[in-house]
Parts: structure tokens; sequence; C-alpha cells
């Protein structure tokens, strides 16, 4: 009799024991997979590399950047075609564009001021970012910056090229 009374305690703890490992488990396979990924910031950094390649290549500036007057409004203007970039975003909750990237070219002589720049996207989204330090705006973008050097397609004048993109995305990436 004192036996069966001692297995009983014994499998009452083994099944208290179970339920809390088996309770841990679920809390942080749930805590786990209930939060994305936030990779805004590298589809930022992917953006900017897709945007330098097509720009420069082997440390030459791309050629139809340039016509007679000097940088080309042509090219400007179809950007997004001219470098195979895409801003449609599936299963956007809203109609507005969730990306912004601005190209700034600086002539080696004077870097503080621009000799040209390309923007495209959601202009609202520079706002977002300039107050993104504010606790509150944290989550709102995410914004990546990046510069480079490059030469002109004759090899004669050196540009530095900063370039900056902006990311909303938050229906995705945010909770």
């Amino acid at each position: 009799m004192n036996n069966k009374g001692g297995s009983k305690i014994i499998a009452m703890y083994w099944f208290v024991i179970l339920m809390i490992v088996a309770g841990g488990i679920f809390v942080m396979v749930s805590s786990f997979y209930n939060h994305p990924y936030d990779i805004r910031e590298i589809e930022g950094e992917i953006m900017i590399n897709n945007i330098a390649n097509c720009l420069s290549y082997e440390g030459k500036l791309n050629s139809e950047l340039f016509d007679e007057e000097g940088f080309s409004q042509e090219f400007s203007e179809n950007f997004l075609e001219n470098c195979h970039l895409n801003f449609e975003v599936e299963e956007s909750l809203n109609e507005e564009v969730q990306y912004y990237f601005e190209i700034d070219f600086y002539k080696s002589e004077n870097l503080e001021i621009s000799t040209f720049n390309i923007f495209k996207g959601n202009l609202n989204l520079v706002a977002g970012y300039e107050i993104q330090e504010e606790k509150e705006y944290e989550r709102e973008v995410k914004g990546v910056e990046d510069s480079f050097f490059s030469l002109d397609e004759k090899g004669e004048e050196l540009y530095l090229i900063k370039i900056l993109t902006i990311i909303k995305k938050t229906e995705k990436n945010v909770k």
C-alpha cells in the first residue's frame, strides 16, 4: 500500500514537470514566431547596391547618365526603368509607394554642393526618416545611407555619389 501511494505522488510530479516544460516550449516558440524579422535595413542595402551597379561599372559612371549638356534629364526621369527597379509591393494595404531613394552627385572640387541629384518614390517618407531618432517614430521607416567615388565616363573627373534609401513596409515588418 505504501508503494502505490508513493508512485502516485511521483507520477503527479512528473505530470507537473511535463506540463511546465511543455508550457515553456510553447511560450518560447510562440514568442519567436509571433514577431516578423525586420529586413528593411537589409532591403535598403540591396537597393543601394542595385543603384550603385546601375550608376557605375568598374569605377566609371554609366555613359547614359550624360548627354551633350551634362547630366541627362531623360535618364533621370526614366531611372526606375533604366535601372530595372520596381517599387510595386504585393499585398500592400494601401496604394502608397513604400520606397524612396535619393542620389546626390558631388564633384571632387566641391563636396558640399550637389551637382546633380535623382530622387524617386514617396517623398513623404523623408520626414519620417528625419525624425526617426525619436522613440515613438522609431518603427515608421528605415533609412540606409552609403557613398562611393566614381570617375566620369571619360575617366577625367571624380564624383562622390551619395545614396539614401528609405523603406516603410511597416505592414510586413513591424508589429
